[in-house]
């Protein structure tokens, strides 16, 4: 348990079962957590997670990835049982990956995923995690539908600060979470870190995955690291931040 006074660390977004895989998980942090698992195998393994971590925060969803190698209404099916049973309180992450040409062609599977993802997230009331790249006019086609959501993540958000802005500006409940581009130099998301309201912002580390060059993994320990960068480019006091982003967080994946 963390004890009086001591730091509160909040990773928004990782990947438990990868990061076992990939030996990239520390169980000796005590850090606040949301991890998504994209496969019925991977929930079955991150369902230890609270074994390790009790203040984690388990979710699953159809990647946009996925739907090339995943039997969609079987993984859907799987999903919405878990929403009934009260297992999963958190969806995701789903979306869109523009990323590649192969994923862009996959457009239909992913259209599909995500509709069928936000009617259930509806239907049963819990917050979503998006995964957007290259696509970010998805985002604004389907505002209307997010803003019907209890809050949404959007992780690892690489729009401008102007279209995060205007994300919110739709009534969408949405926060934004950052990773280890704060310490690549990357200027939209700088921007984003600077320019977005304190109590729209998490951090992240994706774990195992969005990792450095010259690295070959990222750890779920190094949201420390991350912090650092995130508090290095906002003027509040270090104190404030700390208190805001774990306030963000319980907002975010609604823990009261």
């Amino acid at each position: 348990m963390l004890v009086k006074n001591e730091k509160k660390f909040c990773d928004a977004h990782f990947h438990y079962a990868d990061c076992l895989e990939k030996q990239a998980y520390d169980d000796n942090v005590n850090i606040y957590a949301c991890s998504c698992a994209h496969s019925i195998d991977e929930w079955n393994i991150q369902k230890s997670m609270k074994n390790s971590n009790p203040n984690s925060v388990c979710s699953f969803g159809l990647h946009p990835q996925s739907g090339e190698y995943i039997d969609i209404e079987k993984n859907l099916s799987f999903l919405e049982k878990l929403l009934i049973n009260g297992e999963v309180k958190v969806l995701g992450e789903t979306g869109f990956d523009y990323f590649t040409e192969d994923f862009k062609n996959q457009n239909d599977k992913q259209e599909k995923m995500f509709i069928k993802q936000l009617e259930l997230a509806e239907k049963y009331n819990v917050p979503v995690v998006i995964h957007c790249r290259k696509a970010n006019e998805k985002l604004f086609e389907y505002s209307g539908e997010l803003k019907k959501l209890p809050s949404v993540l959007f992780h690892s958000f690489m729009g401008t600060s102007s279209e995060a802005l205007s994300l919110l500006n739709k009534n969408i409940n949405g926060y934004f979470s950052f990773g280890k581009q704060m310490m690549n130099n990357n200027r939209k998301v700088i921007s984003c870190v600077k320019e977005l309201p304190l109590d729209k912002l998490l951090c992240e580390t994706d774990a195992p995955y969005q990792f450095l060059k010259g690295e070959t993994k990222t750890k779920n320990s190094q949201i420390k690291e991350i912090y650092s960068a995130f508090i290095s480019f906002r003027n509040e006091d270090e104190s404030i931040i700390f208190d805001q982003l774990f306030k963000n967080f319980n907002a975010m994946f609604c823990i009261t």
